[in-house]
C-alpha cells in the first residue's frame, strides 16, 4: 500500500515494538487490545466458578462480575496515568 511519505520496509515485530510513527501499532496498543478481549471472559469464568465453588450464592455472580470490572477499570486508569 502507497504512502504519502515513503519511508523504508521495517518487519512486523519492529513495527509493532518500535512504533515512532501514529500509524504504526505500538507494545501498549497490542496488550490494550488483548487485555479488553481477554477480561471479560475471564470475569465471567471467575464469577461463576466462584459460585460453582460454594463462595457464594447465585444471586453474587452479576454484581461479583461488575465488581471485577469496576476494579480492572480502574486498574487499567491507574497504569496509564502512571506510565507516561
Amino acid at each position: 500500500m502507497s504512502k504519502d511519505i515513503p519511508t523504508r520496509e521495517r518487519s512486523t515485530r519492529e513495527r509493532g515494538t518500535y512504533a515512532g510513527h501514529n500509524e504504526d501499532p505500538t507494545l501498549a496498543s497490542y496488550l490494550s487490545s488483548l487485555f479488553f478481549l481477554l477480561s471479560v471472559p475471564t470475569f465471567v469464568a471467575i464469577a461463576y466458578g466462584g459460585a460453582y465453588m460454594g463462595y457464594y450464592g447465585e444471586g453474587a455472580i452479576v454484581p461479583i462480575f461488575g465488581g471485577l470490572l469496576v476494579f480492572a477499570i480502574c486498574v487499567a486508569f491507574a497504569a496509564m496515568h502512571f506510565k507516561r
